[in-house]
């Protein structure tokens, strides 16, 4: 939400053993009624994603033909993108996936999940330069739904520290190359230069633009090099009265002590 998960993905999808692209937003799909997100027609949405992932109509209806749920056709279709690039394994990027960890780890139990933090601050901001869901209190309000969910799942699935790492947006900036390492180790997948040295990937900008006639800030910004612009954004644009207004929010919901640490500069808390 806000927080480099296309940045990230566009990273580890430079390893030539792993596959990834734009979100799917599979937890969203009715697959019973056969319908997507906002009822859109089932076949229509997946027809759309297949553009994305170029795989022809056809092999999606052979998909949704076998399928009988968006897990199977998830893994039809993601096994499908990962065998014409060469690659033994894929990521599913969609930020709402960690909303539906349940879910995930009952279909995958083998599952790695991968979990991307950032300064609440900065993605408060993110999302006011993007003019989605209203004011800072909305903002507040999705970050608590976010990080509130995974403090849950945390005691009650639970998450452990085999299928699940917690990263700092800020250190993958930072340190791109060293935590890049550790997402790798965790993986159990072999280093390679080109996943820490990250330039810039435009054609996705350019693909996206031509089958939606949109472009899409995060697209743009991962068609350039890798840049530090974005941290602290949230102290240069955030006023003091809408801080106070987020922390009130955040204080509500139970998660003031987290939402101070990351004001206080520190660490994301066990």
């Amino acid at each position: 939400m806000r927080s480099g998960t296309t940045l990230f993905r566009a990273m580890l999808a430079q390893h030539s053993a792993i596959a990834s692209g734009l979100e799917t937003h599979w937890f969203d799909i009715d697959w019973p009624n056969q319908q997507a997100r906002g009822s859109e027609p089932l076949k229509a949405y997946l027809h759309r994603i297949g553009e994305f992932f170029e795989i022809d109509a056809d092999r999606v209806d052979g998909f949704i033909d076998r399928a009988d749920s968006a897990e199977i056709f998830l893994d039809l279709f993601m096994n499908a993108v990962a065998r014409r690039d060469g690659k033994r394994r894929w990521a599913e990027k969609t930020t709402g996936n960690i909303l539906h960890l349940n879910r995930i780890i009952a279909h995958w139990p083998r599952a790695k999940i991968i979990h991307i933090i950032r300064d609440p601050r900065d993605v408060f901001a993110s999302f006011r330069r993007s003019k989605k869901y209203g004011g800072v209190t909305d903002y507040a309000d999705l970050w608590c739904d976010y990080l509130g969910q995974v403090e849950r799942f945390k005691v009650e699935l639970p998450l452990t520290a085999e299928t699940y790492f917690e990263i700092r947006y800020e250190a993958l900036v930072a340190d791109p190359a060293g935590q890049m390492r550790h997402i790798l180790e965790f993986l159990d997948e072999e280093w390679e230069d080109a996943v820490g040295h990250f330039a810039g990937k435009a054609d996705e900008h350019d693909l996206v633009q031509g089958l939606t006639g949109h472009s899409s800030t995060t697209l743009v910004q991962i068609g350039q090099p890798l840049n530090h612009d974005r941290v602290g954004l949230g102290q240069k644009e955030l006023t003091d009265a809408e801080m106070i207004l987020a922390r009130g929010v955040v204080a509500a919901r139970g998660l003031g002590k987290l939402f101070a640490k990351f004001e206080a500069g520190g660490t994301i808390p066990p």
